[in-house]
Protein backbone atom coordinates (compact mmCIF):
# COMPACT_ATOMS: atom_id res chain seq x y z
CA UNK A 1 0.00 0.00 0.00
CA UNK A 2 2.79 2.70 0.79
CA UNK A 3 6.24 2.93 -0.67
CA UNK A 4 8.56 2.80 1.57
CA UNK A 5 10.49 5.26 -0.52
CA UNK A 6 8.53 8.06 0.98
CA UNK A 7 5.92 8.07 -2.18
CA UNK A 8 3.57 11.22 -0.91
CA UNK A 9 0.43 9.87 -2.11
CA UNK A 10 0.73 6.31 -0.91
CA UNK A 11 1.59 7.86 2.22
CA UNK A 12 -1.83 9.69 2.23
CA UNK A 13 -3.96 6.95 1.26
CA UNK A 14 -2.45 5.35 4.74
CA UNK A 15 -3.00 8.41 6.50
CA UNK A 16 -6.86 8.61 5.20
CA UNK A 17 -6.90 5.05 5.62
CA UNK A 18 -5.82 5.03 9.39
CA UNK A 19 -6.54 8.25 10.38
CA UNK A 20 -9.73 7.99 12.41
CA UNK A 21 -8.52 4.21 13.76
CA UNK A 22 -5.50 5.53 15.02
CA UNK A 23 -7.37 8.47 16.92
CA UNK A 24 -9.83 6.25 18.75
CA UNK A 25 -6.93 4.25 20.32
CA UNK A 26 -5.45 8.07 21.46
CA UNK A 27 -9.25 9.09 22.93
CA UNK A 28 -8.84 5.37 25.05
CA UNK A 29 -5.79 6.80 26.61
CA UNK A 30 -5.79 10.85 26.49
CA UNK A 31 -9.63 11.24 26.56
CA UNK A 32 -9.12 14.36 24.89
CA UNK A 33 -10.27 15.26 21.37
CA UNK A 34 -7.86 17.69 21.01
CA UNK A 35 -4.73 16.08 22.51
CA UNK A 36 -5.89 12.61 20.64
CA UNK A 37 -5.84 14.92 17.31
CA UNK A 38 -2.24 16.27 18.04
CA UNK A 39 -0.86 12.84 19.12
CA UNK A 40 -2.35 11.07 15.72
CA UNK A 41 -0.47 13.74 13.66
CA UNK A 42 2.73 13.43 15.72
CA UNK A 43 2.59 9.40 14.61
CA UNK A 44 1.17 10.21 11.44
CA UNK A 45 5.00 12.39 10.58
CA UNK A 46 7.06 9.85 12.87
CA UNK A 47 5.30 6.92 10.45
CA UNK A 48 6.04 9.05 6.87
CA UNK A 49 9.95 9.33 8.28
CA UNK A 50 10.38 5.74 9.62
CA UNK A 51 8.62 4.14 6.90
CA UNK A 52 12.04 2.59 5.78
CA UNK A 53 12.24 0.49 9.20
CA UNK A 54 8.62 -1.06 8.67
CA UNK A 55 9.82 -4.37 8.15
CA UNK A 56 6.64 -6.31 7.10
CA UNK A 57 7.31 -9.22 9.89
CA UNK A 58 3.60 -7.50 11.12
CA UNK A 59 0.45 -5.83 9.40
CA UNK A 60 1.31 -2.57 8.69
CA UNK A 61 -2.04 -1.57 11.03
CA UNK A 62 -0.37 -4.14 13.91
CA UNK A 63 2.93 -1.42 13.39
CA UNK A 64 0.34 1.63 13.16
CA UNK A 65 -1.45 0.25 16.31
CA UNK A 66 2.20 -0.33 18.31
CA UNK A 67 3.36 3.32 17.19
CA UNK A 68 0.01 4.79 18.73
CA UNK A 69 -0.16 3.19 21.90
CA UNK A 70 3.88 3.95 22.99
CA UNK A 71 3.20 7.73 21.80
CA UNK A 72 -0.06 7.41 23.82
CA UNK A 73 1.89 5.86 26.95
CA UNK A 74 4.80 8.59 27.06
CA UNK A 75 2.30 11.15 26.34
CA UNK A 76 0.86 10.26 29.58
CA UNK A 77 4.35 9.99 30.99
CA UNK A 78 4.77 13.51 29.69
CA UNK A 79 1.78 14.68 31.09
CA UNK A 80 2.05 13.22 34.59
CA UNK A 81 5.69 15.14 34.84
CA UNK A 82 3.74 18.30 34.30
CA UNK A 83 1.11 18.42 37.05
CA UNK A 84 -1.92 16.49 36.84
CA UNK A 85 -3.80 18.81 38.89
CA UNK A 86 -3.41 21.04 36.10
CA UNK A 87 -4.84 18.70 33.68
CA UNK A 88 -8.06 17.31 36.14
CA UNK A 89 -8.74 21.01 36.82
CA UNK A 90 -9.03 22.04 33.24
CA UNK A 91 -11.29 18.68 32.55
CA UNK A 92 -13.78 19.66 36.07
CA UNK A 93 -14.00 23.43 34.50
CA UNK A 94 -14.75 22.07 30.80
CA UNK A 95 -17.68 19.54 32.71
CA UNK A 96 -19.35 22.19 34.78
CA UNK A 97 -19.17 24.62 31.68
CA UNK A 98 -21.16 21.79 29.84
CA UNK A 99 -24.68 20.02 30.11
CA UNK A 100 -26.72 18.07 27.86
CA UNK A 101 -29.54 19.98 25.74
CA UNK A 102 -31.69 17.12 26.17
CA UNK A 103 -30.74 16.68 29.78
CA UNK A 104 -31.94 18.70 33.12
CA UNK A 105 -28.62 19.28 35.60
CA UNK A 106 -28.78 16.65 37.66
CA UNK A 107 -29.01 14.01 34.44
CA UNK A 108 -26.44 15.92 33.29
CA UNK A 109 -24.01 15.74 36.37
CA UNK A 110 -24.51 11.94 37.04
CA UNK A 111 -23.77 11.29 33.42
CA UNK A 112 -20.62 13.43 34.08
CA UNK A 113 -19.41 12.04 36.97
CA UNK A 114 -20.12 8.13 35.47
CA UNK A 115 -17.97 9.32 32.80
CA UNK A 116 -15.04 10.44 35.13
CA UNK A 117 -15.38 7.21 37.61
CA UNK A 118 -15.32 5.16 34.17
CA UNK A 119 -12.33 7.09 32.76
CA UNK A 120 -10.42 7.12 36.24
CA UNK A 121 -10.66 3.29 36.34
CA UNK A 122 -9.36 2.41 33.12
CA UNK A 123 -6.76 4.67 33.64
CA UNK A 124 -5.83 3.17 36.83
CA UNK A 125 -5.07 -0.38 35.11
CA UNK A 126 -2.11 -1.68 34.77
CA UNK A 127 -0.39 -0.83 31.27
CA UNK A 128 -0.94 -3.95 29.80
CA UNK A 129 -4.45 -4.41 31.17
CA UNK A 130 -5.37 -0.99 30.21
CA UNK A 131 -4.20 -1.52 27.10
CA UNK A 132 -5.34 -4.68 25.87
CA UNK A 133 -8.52 -3.00 27.37
CA UNK A 134 -8.44 -0.15 25.27
CA UNK A 135 -7.66 -2.04 21.70
CA UNK A 136 -10.56 -4.70 22.49
CA UNK A 137 -13.36 -2.05 23.66
CA UNK A 138 -12.03 1.33 21.32
CA UNK A 139 -11.23 -0.62 18.58
CA UNK A 140 -13.23 -3.98 18.62
CA UNK A 141 -9.81 -5.72 18.07
CA UNK A 142 -9.48 -9.63 18.23
CA UNK A 143 -7.32 -11.07 20.94
CA UNK A 144 -5.31 -12.11 17.79
CA UNK A 145 -4.93 -9.28 16.64
CA UNK A 146 -4.09 -7.44 20.30
CA UNK A 147 -1.41 -10.14 20.87
CA UNK A 148 0.25 -9.21 17.75
CA UNK A 149 0.10 -5.26 18.68
CA UNK A 150 1.23 -6.25 22.53
CA UNK A 151 4.02 -8.92 21.54
CA UNK A 152 2.00 -11.36 24.18
CA UNK A 153 0.72 -14.81 23.54
CA UNK A 154 -3.05 -15.21 23.02
CA UNK A 155 -3.81 -16.63 26.66
CA UNK A 156 -1.66 -13.89 27.50
CA UNK A 157 -3.95 -11.22 26.41
CA UNK A 158 -7.44 -13.73 27.06
CA UNK A 159 -5.44 -13.32 30.87
CA UNK A 160 -4.97 -9.73 31.02
CA UNK A 161 -8.63 -8.62 29.52
CA UNK A 162 -10.23 -11.04 32.01
CA UNK A 163 -7.98 -9.40 34.89
CA UNK A 164 -8.82 -6.23 33.80
CA UNK A 165 -12.49 -6.75 33.18
CA UNK A 166 -12.29 -7.97 37.01
CA UNK A 167 -11.23 -4.93 37.94
CA UNK A 168 -13.30 -2.80 37.14
CA UNK A 169 -15.95 -4.23 37.67
CA UNK A 170 -14.97 -4.44 41.54
CA UNK A 171 -13.99 -0.04 40.64
CA UNK A 172 -17.39 0.47 39.28
CA UNK A 173 -19.45 -1.50 41.56
CA UNK A 174 -20.59 1.47 43.25
CA UNK A 175 -22.21 2.84 39.96
CA UNK A 176 -25.81 1.82 39.28
CA UNK A 177 -27.24 1.81 36.29
CA UNK A 178 -30.12 4.86 36.10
Amino acid sequence: MVDKRGDRESFKVLAETYSDTLFRVAMGYLHSKEDSEDLVQEVLVKVYFSLDTFKGDSKLSTWLYRITVNACLNEIAKKRRRGIFDRIEDGMAKISNKGGADRNPQESMIADEVTIAVRKAIDSLPEKQKTAFILQKYQDLSQKEISAIMQLSEGSVEQLLMRGKESLKKKLKHIKAN
